[in-house]
């Protein structure tokens, strides 16, 4: 996950529902910015948005990271995945 991402998270994870220009000014990323972001994060499930704010759930992200590393270890287990 890109770090504007993850520190956009994280900022909602702490700080609850908070608009586009709260995140930018916190996180000193342009607003328009933060939207992209949040849009794409939205579009993967891990933001909520209604009434001009976004928000996470601890819980939809801990499962995102939960099911993101069963797919690594999935992986890493598989014989036809390991390197020569």
């Amino acid at each position: 996950m890109n770090r504007t991402r993850s520190r956009i998270i994280r900022f909602l994870l702490r700080n609850g529902p908070s608009t586009c220009s709260q995140i930018g000014r916190e996180l000193r990323v342009s607003p328009s910015s933060v939207r992209r972001q949040l849009l794409l994060l939205r579009d993967a499930g891990l933001v909520e948005h209604s009434s001009a704010r976004f928000r996470a759930s601890p819980d939809r992200v801990q499962g995102h990271a939960a099911a993101l590393a069963g797919t690594f270890q999935d992986a890493s287990c598989r014989p036809d995945t390991l390197l020569p």
